[in-house]
């Protein structure tokens, strides 16, 4: 690591690795960042994920999530909601669809066509949001992929 703190592969500047156990976590570096807590903090390259140690010497490549996997992961969680509140709506309309049928009340062949609609309805935009969610998904997995085999996206080669 040089003066200025720059990232040996990929040139950009770093930054200190804040919250080490959250952002290492599920990775097999996780008691890398717990010594860090004692040791002093780390710093890591948000285009590249490379983790740099205190002292400068280059700890893991492609360990960190980067900065598009974040927030691609963010909109696919965001889509995948979206997704579910749309399930919800087609749930609950056949429930209320089935209890109009065949409740201890008469039906009205009107409002049971009304609820089948809504809830019909709201299969439009639930298949909408699977795939963009879907799509979303297989993007980040092949990002993950592409940082953990050295590929760092943007790199003038």
């Amino acid at each position: 690591m040089t003066e200025t703190q720059q990232c040996e592969r990929c040139g950009h500047e770093l930054v200190a690795l804040l919250r080490p156990m959250r952002r290492l976590r599920w990775s097999r570096y996780w008691l890398t960042g717990f010594k860090s807590l004692f040791t002093g903090s780390m710093r890591i390259c948000h285009q590249c994920g490379a983790m740099y140690s205190n002292d400068g010497t280059l700890v893991a490549a492609g360990a960190i999530a980067t900065d598009a996997e974040r927030s691609l992961d963010v909109y696919r969680k965001d889509m995948a909601h979206l997704r579910n509140a749309f399930l919800g709506i087609m749930i609950a309309a056949g429930g209320l669809a089935s209890w109009l049928a065949f409740g201890p009340e008469t039906f009205e062949l009107g409002r049971v066509m009304l609820i089948g609609a809504l809830g019909g309805g709201a299969a439009i935009p639930t298949g909408y949001f699977a795939r963009k969610s879907h799509v979303a998904g297989r993007e980040l997995r092949s990002l993950r992929r592409a940082r953990r085999a050295g590929q760092i996206p943007g790199k003038a080669q």
